[in-house]
């Protein structure tokens, strides 16, 4: 990719990331295609784990396609993913989003 490509493609990322509702998850491969770059799953990834820890962007919301947090379990960002879930309503069983309360 062309570094043009690339600040499109982190761009595209960004903006739609920060429009996922509060409540929501998108997987990593789901916003990669939307951001018009299928295939691109593992960069989204790269983009999320190398973000601040004081983003405004909710990049706890975005899981595995299996609806799973990708951090080993009882790390640091394992945990700060999950309890920013919990906060959101989500139920989470070991790394997997089981349901979401009301």
């Amino acid at each position: 990719m062309t570094n043009q490509a690339i600040d499109h493609f982190k761009s595209q990322v960004f903006l739609i990331l920060n429009s996922v509702p509060h409540g929501e998850c998108i997987a990593y491969g789901e916003l990669a295609k939307l951001a018009g770059f299928p295939n691109h799953a593992r960069q989204v990834g790269a983009m999320m784990k190398n973000l601040p820890k004081d983003t405004k962007l909710p990049w706890h919301r975005v899981v595995n396609s299996q609806r799973k947090i990708s951090f080993p379990e009882n790390t640091d960002g394992y945990l700060r993913q999950r309890e920013k879930l919990e906060q959101e309503g989500w139920v989470i069983i070991g790394t997997k989003l089981a349901m979401k309360t009301d």
